[in-house]
């Protein structure tokens, strides 16, 4: 990914001193790409957060942050699922809250709230239209075909996703612990797909309890060489990858896969919208008031 999805969210203090603490260290860019926030801004709450003894700054190759500890395998870990964070957004999933929590197997991980307005996109982008008429119409029942439209018809589509990353075959292991969120494994290239396949089942009718080898057959994979979200289609008892490349498709892939569904919120509330998207307004305000190059073009404007 060459371009990032930066300086548009504003930076909740509260949020940003949880994942310091949370994530024993965490890069400053990794912190960038998390928030979608502005360089500047962060810099100068770091800073700040630094002066008053809050958290800690250290650097190995790039700065970092943390507050008692620092591990550096946990840091490259969440700079690799930042970049799920990044690919989510650009195709018009945004973030509401964000979290550090930890694994049952010692690792660090995303808990995301995510949120999008199916409704917006679908009346004001003519190819994504397109797109969405072209799936609703693949879908073979009716049950299917009414569950896809209520992501486009609504306002608000919510729900959580859980981001973990899987980087090191021989002294790693990620196995699905629950169903309550959708989930998406990040992996730095193709090569780790295998290992994913040979584990993959369908645990909708397991206790999870106390599963430590089997990975849900819904999964989401994140490519990192190759910025793609993909999920897993059988055919002739092969598995093969099935990539999603906007909104849409997302979509589609959540109701064809139901794991989860007890944790989609849908609404036709727009100041339920607003709510989920007051960072990002807040981003554009600040925006708005701080944009001096156009302050200073008004200022220089000819007074009727």
């Amino acid at each position: 990914m060459n371009t990032l999805f930066v300086n548009n969210r504003a930076i909740d203090s509260e949020e940003l001193i949880d994942i310091i603490t949370q994530s024993n260290g965490i890069y400053e860019n990794t912190l960038i790409k998390l928030l979608q926030c502005n360089r500047i801004s962060l810099e100068a709450r770091l800073k700040t957060l630094k002066k008053n003894k809050i958290i800690s700054r250290g650097k190995l190759n790039k700065h970092f942050y943390y507050v008692s500890n620092y591990d550096l395998k946990h840091m490259k870990d969440l700079d690799l699922q930042s970049m799920v964070v990044q690919y989510l957004v650009t195709i018009g999933l945004y973030t509401n809250k964000i979290q550090v929590i930890d694994s049952p197997y010692k690792n660090k991980q995303f808990y995301l709230s995510v949120f999008a307005s199916g409704k917006y996109i679908y009346k004001n982008d003519k190819s994504i239209k397109k797109l969405a008429n072209k799936r609703y119409n693949q879908l073979t029942s009716e049950e299917n075909r009414k569950y896809f439209s209520q992501f486009i018809i609504n306002e608000l589509t919510k729900f959580p996703i859980r981001v973990a990353s899987f980087s090191d075959m021989l002294q790693e292991k990620y196995y699905t612990t629950s169903l309550e969120t959708v989930d998406v494994l990040a992996i730095p290239t193709k090569e780790f797909i295998p290992a994913i396949q040979s584990n993959l089942a369908d645990v909708s009718f397991r206790n999870l309890k106390n599963n430590t080898t089997l990975i849900r057959n819904d999964i989401l994979v994140y490519l990192n060489d190759s910025n793609e979200l993909c999920y897993f289609t059988k055919e002739n008892n092969q598995y093969k990858l099935q990539a999603i490349p906007c909104i849409v498709d997302f979509f589609y892939y959540l109701t064809l896969h139901k794991n989860s569904k007890d944790a989609i919120y849908i609404s036709d509330n727009k100041t339920e919208y607003d709510n989920a998207d007051n960072l990002y307004f807040q981003s554009y305000l600040n925006k708005e008031k701080y944009n001096t190059a156009q302050l200073k073009k008004d200022k220089q404007k000819p007074q009727s």
